[in-house]
């Protein structure tokens, strides 16, 4: 029994100790194989947390437009990586050094190569450069930084790594802001740079010298509202709109007030800040100009009364604003002889005098201008019509009072002056104007030198008025006219000549007096076509007269003064005689002594041509004026024709028929041939026979008549 368990016992030993061994190689093998999972988990978790820091960068060098790029000199290789915002969306570009440089702009290559040989062997760890590359096909700029990360034993970069960024748009920037900053310091204009709350910052030399500063500095860091006297930049404004302009006036460092012209423009940068450019320009003497000119467009040159325009605004003004006022038309009387007489010069003079007079006058109760030619209006608010026409008298009677003399006689300036109220006698402005001018023509049918106050109708009959004025161009144009005979007569009755007379029978008007027409036609320049239409018609009836009876009688017509004086008209009296075959010797040219009032050099020019052509010539209206006589001596007239208003009662006052015989009796001794008109009573004819009066013409022998009636009668009765 001792034998069998010595001989287990070693046994089972070897048995435990092989069991505790692979235990403890169990044991070993499992903390290794825990220690590799963890070694293996730590190495996971480092190589994930590299994929998230290199995506990290990607994406930043995608934010920021940077492209990475390496070079290593084993391979002589660059590699440039563009990233986008997905990781796996990258360009590549890979080449060597002399491929890039194949892309580089001419004038950029040899720069790149200095960086790039510095980095290589100047010991230089930094390279940046800016150079234009071609990309596609057009040549872009490209900032290139870079930095040494390997070395070899002799110093030379064997690996450079680096970014690159596309500056393209930012050069252009750079560009344009070193083109304004050129333009800003030169220009001409003053200019100024302010930050957005509108502090100066910078100033150019053109802005200095406008304001008259020694140096810049004391104006940069002021406040850019603080230089302006009126108008300032208006902020809200300029928030909304991004730019405002405005004209204000600055003080210089001189105290000389200078106008301003102002621009002020946001302007932001390519790193979004911003700023703002003031322009401005002087614009002083231009103003200066404007107030010129418009003086010189409402205001009259000569007298310096307010003009048509500047009325025309007054009047308005106050018609808008529905304020009553008195409207006074002046229109001078007599002013036409003055000019004519005594010349351009003085007619000027005489105007200003009125000017002057109006002012003192009117002008500290309201406006007063000069409406054109002779005529001035004066504008006067809260003023009745009563009282404006007392102080029109009295104008009237300051104009009058001074006496011009032209040789030897002596002219007188007066006024007529219309009166209307707005708004009582009108609400509108063309309608005031046209009744004060209604209530002045008033005026000057009763007698000239008066104010008259407008009365309802009075514009209306005014306008009746114009009417006939169109109606009688309408008819002087399309020769309508009548012309009349009136036959001259000796003591026996016979007929000797004729006269003819102009007549109007109108569409519109019925039968027109020629105290009525005539007038109108001087006035409007008409006179002149009535007389040659006259002296046509004069013509006409002589042929005909002589291609009937076999001989004709001579006839007279009448020449206003505005035709004597034309120079024209002489030769036009001959060429219309020669058309109709007429000797100008059966043509007498009655005129009367106004001629010479006019101007009497050139009416004694205009008779001496008419005399040498043949025509015989007639003072008309003999004694009805107060300087005949003078003229009698100035100039030799074949025939004088004496007024109706010295036959006038001759038979029944011995006073009368005295100066009469007198009259004609001196008239006889200077060899002037005496036609008498206005003989209408039998009892004439002896006190004409006393007198020894040759030729007559009046009521009594016959009226004026149609020429084919006149050539009827006295074919029939050749003797009266």
């Amino acid at each position: 029994m001792a034998d069998d368990t010595s001989s287990s016992t070693p046994s089972n030993d070897h048995a435990a100790l092989l069991e505790r061994r692979l235990k403890r190689e169990r044991a070993a093998r499992e903390q290794a194989e825990a220690l590799l999972v963890e070694k293996m988990e730590s190495l996971y978790e480092t190589l994930k947390q590299s994929q998230n820091a290199q995506k990290d960068l990607e994406l930043a060098l995608w934010a920021s437009q940077e492209s990475f790029w390496s070079w290593k000199a084993q391979c002589d290789r660059m590699e440039i990586r563009s990233f986008s915002l997905h990781s796996e969306s990258v360009s590549t570009w890979s080449g060597t050094l002399i491929q890039l440089l194949e892309r580089v702009h001419e004038d950029d290559i040899e720069g790149l190569q200095f960086h790039w040989s510095m980095a290589l062997h100047g010991k230089r760890d930094r390279i940046e450069f800016s150079f234009r590359l071609k990309l596609d096909e057009d040549f872009q700029w490209v900032r290139l930084r870079g930095r040494v990360l390997e070395r070899g034993n002799a110093g030379e970069a064997l690996h450079i790594v680096g970014t690159t960024k596309d500056i393209t748009q930012q050069r252009k920037a750079e560009q344009s802001f070193h083109l304004m900053a050129s333009a800003f310091a030169s220009s001409r204009e003053p200019m100024l740079v302010l930050s957005p709350d509108l502090v100066i910052t910078e100033c150019n030399d053109a802005f200095i010298q406008l304001i008259g500063a020694m140096v810049k500095d004391q104006w940069v860091g002021l406040d850019f509202n603080h230089i302006f006297i009126t108008e300032k930049v208006d902020k809200a404004q300029l928030a909304s709109d991004k730019q405002v302009r405005f004209e204000s006036k600055i003080k210089t460092q001189s105290g000389e007030i200078r106008v301003v012209d102002i621009s002020v423009a946001l302007f932001e940068t390519y790193q979004q800040t911003s700023y703002l450019i003031a322009t401005m320009r002087d614009i002083s003497d231009r103003k200066r100009n404007e107030a010129r000119l418009r003086q010189l467009a409402l205001h009259d040159e000569l007298t310096g009364l307010s003009n048509r325009n500047f009325l025309r605004e007054s009047i308005t003004g106050l018609v808008e604003s529905k304020k009553p006022f008195v409207l006074v038309f002046i229109d001078l009387d007599g002013f036409k002889a003055i000019n004519d007489n005594a010349g351009h010069e003085r007619g000027d003079i005489e105007l200003q005098r009125v000017g002057a007079q109006l002012t003192a006058m009117f002008g500290p109760i309201g406006e007063v201008g000069r409406w054109g030619g002779d005529e001035f209006i004066a504008v006067l608010p809260s003023q009745t019509c009563e009282k404006i026409a007392e102080k029109s008298q009295q104008l009237i009677h300051h104009i009058e009072e001074d006496v011009i003399s032209v040789k030897s006689s002596e002219l007188r300036l007066s006024a007529s002056i219309g009166i209307a109220d707005f708004p009582a006698h009108s609400d509108s402005i063309e309608g005031l104007i046209q009744c004060a001018d209604a209530a002045m023509y008033r005026a000057k049918e009763l007698g000239k030198g008066q104010a008259f106050i407008y009365e309802p109708g009075l514009y209306e009959s005014m306008t009746q008025q114009v009417s006939m004025v169109n109606d009688l161009r309408r008819t002087v144009e399309n020769h309508l006219l009548d012309f009349y005979i009136q036959g001259k007569y000796d003591l026996n009755g016979e007929l000797k000549g004729g006269e003819v007379l102009c007549r109007w029978i109108s569409g519109l008007h019925g039968v027109v007096s020629p105290a009525v027409f005539i007038p109108i036609a001087e006035e409007q320049k008409l006179d002149s076509a009535i007389g040659l239409q006259a002296l046509e018609a004069a013509c006409d009836y002589i042929s005909i007269m002589e291609s009937q009876q076999g001989e004709s009688i001579p006839l007279s017509v009448n020449i206003s003064a505005n035709q004597m004086l034309d120079p024209n008209f002489p030769q036009q009296a001959l060429k219309i005689c020669m058309n109709n075959s007429v000797s100008p010797e059966y043509i007498e040219l009655e005129l009367t002594e106004s001629v010479f009032i006019r101007d009497e050099k050139a009416a004694l020019r205009a008779l001496n041509t008419l005399k040498e052509n043949g025509f015989r010539l007639s003072l008309d209206d003999f004694g009805s004026g107060f300087s005949s006589l003078s003229y009698l001596r100035s100039f030799q007239f074949e025939v004088v024709k004496v007024d109706k208003s010295l036959i006038q009662g001759i038979h029944l006052d011995s006073k009368a028929n005295a100066l009469f015989n007198g009259l004609i009796a001196m008239l006889k001794s200077l060899q002037i041939e005496v036609v008498a008109e206005g003989v209408e009573l039998e009892s004439y004819l002896p006190f004409m026979q006393q007198a020894d009066i040759q030729l007559m013409q009046g009521f009594y022998f016959d009226k004026p008549m149609p020429y084919d009636q006149f050539l009827a009668r006295h074919t029939s009765e050749p003797n009266r």
